[in-house]
């Protein structure tokens, strides 16, 4: 299921026997996005993401890995954690990326210490002009 469903939103998959008690590593990746899925049994029971930006992976709940595998792929990619942005006139830096049921929010930490989610379609890298 979990396969079918990333290879139709444009992920690629990668199976991997990691264990002799038949643990199977799914590695799903997109863009710079890779998701780790532990299928036991043939039942998931842990996953993992690295997100742009990020070297290390993180866990993500499994009741959350449908959300990412679903997510507008262009607002997913347009941004990375660490990266400088600019919301209205805010400058700030993006801690974080978070698909919802439509579209992408961004987690960013501004520079006058504030923080705030808003959408990417919202938010500009900093340096970049509107037209």
């Amino acid at each position: 299921m979990i396969t079918a469903k990333a290879q139709l939103r444009g992920w690629a998959v990668k199976t991997d026997q990691v264990g002799n008690d038949g643990t199977i590593e799914l590695t799903l990746a997109r863009d710079d996005w890779t998701i780790y899925v532990a299928i036991q049994v043939e039942k998931a029971f842990a996953a993992a993401i690295k997100r742009p930006g990020h070297s290390h992976p993180a866990v993500l709940p499994l009741s959350s890995v449908s959300r990412y595998l679903q997510s507008h792929r262009e607002q997913m990619a347009a941004f990375r954690c660490g990266q400088r942005v600019v919301v209205g006139d805010k400058p700030g830096v993006v801690e974080d990326i978070v698909p919802d049921e439509t579209t992408v929010r961004l987690v960013v930490r501004y520079d006058d210490g504030s923080a705030g989610e808003p959408y990417t379609t919202h938010v500009r890298a900093e340096g970049k002009r509107t037209k």
